[in-house]
């Protein structure tokens, strides 16, 4: 385990060893990884199964591990609540709270695996959910998988935003836009980017746009430095284009190697509107 969170995981031991309430507690991410371990950025993730959620989320078990200077809560996977807080300066620990049943439906639905595929550590157990996690979550690498259909909605409702995007630019929406260019359609480009690098070279493209700097060649991410704008009108129309090129680009080398259906209307719509009309 990281060393920077000695303390609080020693101050978490003995909580464990104190309150009947706490039935196991397994730390995830980083700590428990075999590749790209944790380094001195990384956070602490820990799912906490107990009887008693409400001391995690608003009560002050985690305030028992140590100095907290940043705290709040928000919804977290499987249906349980997210206490993320910063201990002293920068050390950021996050605790997944599960009770008992939902930890229990979180493991064996397949859930699990989504977040402990890549290593898992078991720190303390009072009802034998080692056994549970043992059976249950496989070790895996992640392999983005999507139908032909899917993926021929997906680039239809890529384009149809680039048209959406520019209409907001042409009205003086510069906020929506950018959003748009910046959030909504790299979300899209992000998963073509990840179907065609799994399946062209066998990567290991993570989730979430992580590591993305080791998994992309380099003609992939020379483009996609183009494509991200600064808050001006003229900056995001150059960032729109380029995202749909490399997009466009992308999308139909996956096409290709997976042998799907292109949506050849949808992109020339598009590159109408992109190519023949200006701000």
């Amino acid at each position: 385990m990281n060393s920077r969170y000695s303390d609080v995981l020693e101050a978490l031991d003995r909580l464990c060893k104190a309150e009947d309430s706490i039935k196991c507690v397994t730390a995830i991410g980083s700590s428990t990884r075999e590749s790209v371990k944790a380094d001195e950025y990384s956070d602490l993730d820990l799912i906490i199964v107990t009887d008693d959620p409400d001391s995690w989320i608003s009560g002050n078990f985690p305030g028992r591990l140590g100095d907290i200077s940043i705290s709040f809560t928000e919804p977290t996977i499987g249906g349980g609540t997210e206490r993320r807080v910063i201990y002293g300066g920068d050390r950021d620990a996050d605790f997944i709270i599960h009770t008992p049943e939902q930890f229990t439906e979180f493991v064996t639905s397949g859930l699990a695996t989504v977040l402990m595929n890549r290593g898992h550590r078991v720190l303390y157990d009072a009802g034998d959910y080692t056994s549970l996690l043992n059976k249950h979550v496989v070790s895996s690498v992640r392999q983005p998988q999507l139908t032909e259909g899917e993926f021929v909605n997906l680039v239809s409702d890529f384009f149809f935003h680039n048209i959406w995007a520019y209409k907001k630019l042409k009205r003086g929406e510069l906020w929506s836009a950018k959003l748009c260019v910046d959030s909504y359609l790299k979300a899209r480009l992000l998963t073509v980017a990840e179907l065609y690098f799994s399946r062209k070279n066998g990567a290991d493209v993570w989730h979430d746009g992580r590591f993305i700097d080791r998994w992309a060649d380099k003609a992939f991410l020379d483009d996609l430095s183009r494509c991200f704008a600064r808050y001006d009108k003229e900056d995001v129309f150059s960032a729109l284009q380029n995202t749909h090129s490399l997009f466009a680009q992308t999308a139909r080398a996956c096409a290709e190697l997976l042998s799907f259906a292109y949506p050849e209307k949808a992109e020339e719509t598009a590159c109408h509107y992109l190519n023949d009309l200006r701000l």
